[in-house]
């Protein structure tokens, strides 16, 4: 079926057929799921007392909030494909160091009680008030289409903190998406009287929560399976296309070497003839003694150079056909069998079966065709220290003035971000964001960990640090290497995480 589609032409088919089989609106919990699960867990949540806060992915949040009888996992999904909220029966496991979000939640949340949780207008919209030593406040849960979202509120209803950047930022008022009801409209408060509230309390299932839980946990693993062969059908693409491109570059090498088969026999009557040649000729037609049947051949020359350099030229000509068919052929053919294999595993990776070690050694990529010469593979050494971020980024780091003036402005581009010590001398610090449009929060840690780490303020292990785009990073003219003036820049408070430098450290090449 897709035999005739290109390799780039298949990715896209597939992303569409996933977006087509599993949009956003799709999987995400429709308003009759939302009632029924507000159902269940309105009157158990009053009054608890949440003890934990967690933040085991990026876009979600999980409460644990102990109520009279037991522990309750609240769990808020801000993911715009499969945005909820529903129990859970236990916590997802944290990153190693909490996102920011998840600590500005854990000081205001840890030890509040839960005063009401509702839905607010005629949407998808919770917002759950909560007391702490006396102070109120809020968290609103946005969880329509694209503009999901969680906003932590204070007592006026002024954003205090947000899980993700979206139509609200830091200090605007809360207001409901466009076309809903006012604020003060709730709606689902159960009525029932306190014994019948009591009695069901102590006869809940959350039945309709862990059916959910179920539900959503299978979609999950299928998006998580989806984007995991989309992102090898992605690079299998790309490795393709590398090397079709590589393969039609040997192949026109090849062709042109091709015109040079006969510049041998061209060399040898030139030779043979040379001093019955007048110098300043354009051309000559000689006797070809190398045909089976008597014959002449007309030879090309150049009139500006003798007979003698004429035909060494020849002969030079001849030389590069013969390495082209000593060097070229088999690289052809490594090539080919390489696409060879490269077709078998796309049709693997549609069936499930993953190539191993594709992101960190493409098939197809030019080092593996022909060994490097020592000179190459001089150049090919990176001029500053290199390590990987826990997001998969590349960090680059300046081991003295030299390397930073290169790393800053021979290797990053402007959208690529720049990362230094605050206030003290120390490495440059380069994050390469390729296709990317933000930066991860894991990265930035990584690459302020070590602008820390390689500064002054090593022994001190902790400070301030600065980053901003590149393009906002200016040399110092008649300065020494490395020193620049910078603009636009944010600063970020950090101590050095041993564990995080660890790992770092593991993938320094």
């Amino acid at each position: 079926m897709l035999a005739h589609l290109k390799d780039s032409e298949i990715v896209i088919f597939f992303l569409y057929l996933t977006q087509l089989l599993y949009n956003g609106e799709a999987m995400s919990q429709s308003i009759e799921e939302l009632l029924q699960i507000l159902d269940e867990i309105t009157l158990p949540l009053q009054d608890g007392r949440i003890q934990k806060v967690f933040q085991p992915v990026p876009l979600a949040i999980t409460l644990e909030i102990r109520i009279k009888q037991e522990t309750l996992y609240l769990h808020i999904s801000g993911q715009p494909q499969v945005s909820r909220i529903h129990l859970i029966r236990k916590k997802h496991t944290n990153p190693s160091t909490p996102h920011q979000f998840c600590q500005l939640l854990r000081r205001h949340l840890t030890g509040a009680r839960v005063s009401s949780i509702k839905q607010v207008g005629s949407d998808r919209i919770i917002r759950l008030e909560y007391k702490k030593d006396q102070v109120t406040g809020f968290l609103m849960f946005d969880l329509i289409g694209r503009g999901t979202n969680i906003y932590l509120l204070d007592y006026q209803d002024t954003v205090i903190g947000v899980l993700r950047p979206g139509r609200l930022s830091i200090k605007d008022s809360y207001q409901i998406p466009f076309g809903q009801p006012k604020l003060e409209l709730y709606h689902h408060a159960p009525s029932t009287d306190d014994d019948t509230a009591t009695k069901e309390h102590e006869n809940l299932s959350y039945a309709f929560n862990r059916t959910l839980e179920t539900r959503y946990e299978q979609i999950e693993r299928k998006l998580t399976i989806d984007r995991i062969q989309q992102e090898h059908l992605s690079t299998n693409a790309r490795c393709i296309k590398k090397a079709k491109r590589r393969l039609a570059a040997l192949e026109g090498d090849l062709q042109k070497m091709a015109q040079y088969k006969n510049y041998q026999h061209y060399g040898e009557l030139l030779k043979t003839s040379m001093h019955t040649i007048p110098n300043g000729s354009t051309q000559v037609t000689l006797k070809n003694y190398f045909s089976p049947e008597p014959s002449t051949i007309t030879i090309a020359l150049d009139p500006s150079q003798s007979i003698k350099v004429n035909l060494e030229r020849y002969f030079k000509k001849h030389k590069k056909y013969r390495s082209s068919q000593r060097e070229l052929v088999p690289r052809i053919n490594t090539v080919k069998s390489e696409l060879s294999v490269l077709e078998e595993e796309r049709k693997g990776i549609f069936e499930g079966i993953y190539p191993a070690g594709r992101e960190s050694a493409p098939i197809a990529s030019k080092t593996t065709l022909a060994p490097l010469r020592r000179n190459q593979q001089q150049k090919s050494k990176l001029p500053y220290r290199h390590f990987v971020s826990f997001d998969g980024l590349t960090i680059g780091v300046g081991r003295n003035a030299t390397e930073n003036d290169i790393l800053t402005f021979r290797k990053m581009k402007g959208r690529d971000l720049w990362v230094h010590a605050q206030g003290v001398s120390g490495s440059h610090v380069a994050v390469f964001v390729g296709e990317r449009n933000t930066i991860p929060e894991q990265t930035l840690y990584d690459a302020a960990n070590l602008a820390l780490l390689y500064s002054g303020r090593k022994h001190s292990r902790q400070g301030d640090v600065a980053y901003t785009l590149r393009k906002y990073v200016k040399k110092v003219k008649s300065e020494r290497p490395g020193t620049v003036t910078i603009t636009q820049e944010k600063n970020l408070y950090i101590e050095l995480d041993e564990t995080r430098l660890k790992r770092l450290k593991s993938t320094e090449k």
